[in-house]
């Protein structure tokens, strides 16, 4: 099989380092949308 657990680790490591980037992603996106809906609803109230 040869060097078999760095090749493992590596491949562990970049699951972990996707999972991050698109939790962070993820956040930031819904963080976004509630800012958005913060906007709307101050507007409304100002008519």
């Amino acid at each position: 099989m040869g060097d078999s657990t760095g090749s493992m680790f590596y491949f562990f490591v970049w699951i972990i380092l996707l999972y991050v980037v698109g939790m962070g992603i993820y956040t930031i996106f819904t963080q976004l949308k509630k800012r958005r809906k913060q906007r709307r609803l101050r507007k409304q109230e100002k008519r």
